[in-house]
């Protein structure tokens, strides 16, 4: 029997609004991310989650049972720590765009290859959080790796066979997807309320579908 993960990036916040980088720090959704939630929840009311799971934060609860409200009965919703967002340490609230700046300023030209083009460009961007990270608090790629395993293994474990929701955050989840099959990933960042799908069939873990948003998009994963 195989169980097919639904791993959803939570709607957008005040942060993601803003273009700052949001790890750990808690936030509540925007009104334009609830929408969003709730029109994902009836996209994906007709499939039979016996399960769900989702980061203690804020954003990815409240992403969760918008989505679980289509649901009758609703299916019981475990929150897991392991799940949160990569921690950006003192990066934590900075512009998106200014870090980037200074991490041409600082690495020159060679960084853009890095970042943009190859299946290790999810690598050289965490590389990059921790070394600019002033703190040195950032989270390192193996430290990431180890606690999405962790989560991840703890999701197959209390999964039933079948439908199985996650609501989690989109360096969290990309990681996972990396560890499976790093030509899986996008170019961009996965999208607020996206839909990717890792099927679980004992040992084997597949990627079905990766970034989903819209209704034809999420048809073809039936």
């Amino acid at each position: 029997m195989t169980i097919r993960l639904y791993l959803v990036r939570h709607g957008e916040t005040p942060m993601n609004q803003a273009g700052k980088l949001q790890g750990i720090t808690d936030a509540p959704l925007t009104a334009r991310g609830q929408l969003a939630a709730k029109k994902l929840g009836e996209l994906l009311k007709d499939v039979p989650f016996k399960q769900a799971f989702s980061s203690d934060r804020q954003r990815a609860v409240d992403t969760a049972n918008e989505i679980l409200s289509f649901h009758n009965p609703m299916p019981p919703l475990k929150q897991l720590t392991g799940l949160r967002e990569y921690y950006f340490g003192g990066l934590e609230g900075q512009s998106e765009q200014r870090l980037f700046r200074r991490i041409f300023t600082n690495f020159g030209i060679k960084a853009g290859p890095q970042l943009w083009f190859g299946p290790e460009r999810f690598d050289y961007m965490i590389h990059y959080f921790k070394t600019m990270d002033p703190t040195g608090q950032a989270e390192s790629l193996a430290e990431l790796n180890s606690r999405v395993r962790a989560a991840f293994d703890q999701v197959e474990t209390q999964s039933p066979d079948g439908d199985v929701l996650v609501v989690a955050h989109g360096v969290v989840l990309s990681a996972l997807i990396r560890l499976i099959d790093p030509t899986d990933l996008p170019l961009t960042l996965l999208k607020n309320t996206s839909v990717s799908r890792i099927d679980i069939d004992g040992d084997d873990w597949r990627v079905v579908g990766v970034n989903l948003t819209s209704e034809s998009e999420l048809a073809k994963l039936e």
